[in-house]
């Protein structure tokens, strides 16, 4: 009798125990589902912010080499972009719509902020972009930034006559960017892509991060023909007003001949130009024609460029690149230059030019060559 009391007492502490560990079990369980469906939702939110907050950016750093027919040569080392970017869709409607903006900041010596836009498209044949950013002027200076470009340096006429270079006949050096708005958008679309397109801005007209510095305000566009996806053709038109002290100071022949008692501070400029430009997955050609008046000073530049694409991670091309800073004058300067580059992983690109540099009846100019490297690594 004691034996089977022991029993009956052992089989109920057993029982309890298992109620308890069942209830526990059941709590734990329950407990660890709320975690996941919060975990899920956190999830979910961070899904819907990601498109909003898209991180980049790379750093290019290089080594140039000159040597001329009168002797000189000169090295030296340089760190050219470093650059981080945050930009990202805020919004997308079902129809198309679309929302988005874009920071990009440059390290390389004094932080400076390069673009700082906002875009709205309502529909795919208007959309409004404000803040810093691209000119829409020209092929290569508006669709081929610093990664995209085949060779190191842009076309003469792109930095001459684009705003790009430190050497911009306005003595502008802005990146090809400046600080306004402008109105785009496509029609006829087709697989993805428009097959006309314009852009039309307005700018200061003094560069990136700087107020303007007259009344009047800059004057951009842009028309582009895409009859293939890998095909465009542009046109484009600028007009303007460059600060005079300036231009006389680096260009004095842009306001000789002005009219006699000219004492405006600012001299009109125009600029226009065409190009063509072909890129598929082996072959990419490209040629541009720009020409335009400074004060009294007419300049023109045009280049021809062509390359192939092998291996997957390889390209070779060549170009020939001319500039007549002042065709009333006799002389001319001839570029012809070949470059390599090299992708041989996803974050890397290692690129090589050279470039013989011929002055034709330019007084004082001596035929030169210069050699480039540089690396770009991106995240």
């Amino acid at each position: 009798m004691k034996k089977i009391l022991l029993t009956l007492l052992g089989l109920c502490s057993l029982t309890a125990v298992s109620a308890q560990t069942a209830t526990k079990s059941s709590a734990e369980v329950e407990a660890l589902k709320e975690r996941v469906a919060q975990l899920e939702k956190r999830a979910t939110v961070w899904d819907k912010l990601k498109p909003a907050f898209k991180f980049s950016g790379y750093i290019q750093a290089g080594y140039d080499y000159y040597w001329d027919e009168a002797g000189t040569s000169t090295s030296t080392f340089h760190l050219r972009r470093a650059r981080v970017t945050m930009q990202g869709d805020v919004y997308k409607g079902k129809k198309g719509a679309k929302a988005s903006y874009r920071l990009q900041l440059d390290f390389c010596r004094t932080p400076v902020i390069v673009d700082l836009w906002a875009k709205y498209q309502p529909v795919n044949q208007f959309g409004v972009q404000v803040g810093q950013f691209k000119l829409p002027f020209g092929i290569e200076n508006t669709d081929y930034n610093a990664l995209k470009l085949e060779f190191i340096n842009y076309a003469q006429a792109i930095q001459r006559l684009a705003r790009l270079g430190s050497g911009d006949m306005t003595g502008i050096s802005s990146t090809g960017r400046d600080i306004g708005a402008q109105i785009y958008g496509g029609f006829i679309k087709k697989d993805g892509y428009s097959i006309l397109n314009y852009e039309l801005g307005v700018f200061n007209g003094s560069g990136i991060n700087a107020k303007d510095n007259n009344k009047t305000k800059d004057i951009a566009a842009r028309f582009t023909v895409q009859p293939l996806q890998k095909l465009k053709i542009a046109g484009y038109y600028m007009w303007g007003e460059a600060d005079v002290t300036s231009l006389q100071s680096k260009y004095p022949a842009i306001v000789e001949g002005l009219a006699e008692g000219f004492n405006a501070k600012y001299v009109g400029y125009q600029r226009y130009g065409g190009g063509v430009d072909y890129n598929n997955k082996f072959l990419f050609a490209r040629t541009e024609y720009i020409a335009g008046k400074t004060g009294e000073l007419v300049s023109e530049g045009a280049y021809a460029q062509v390359g192939y694409k092998f291996l997957g991670k390889c390209t070779v091309g060549v170009r020939f690149d001319y500039f007549d800073e002042n065709k009333a004058v006799d002389g001319y300067q001839m570029n012809y230059s070949a470059a390599l580059s090299y992708h041989p992983w996803k974050h890397i690109r290692l690129q090589a030019e050279y470039t013989y540099q011929s002055y034709n009846k330019m007084a004082g100019a001596t035929n030169g060559n210069r050699f480039y490297l540089m690396a770009t690594a991106m995240f």
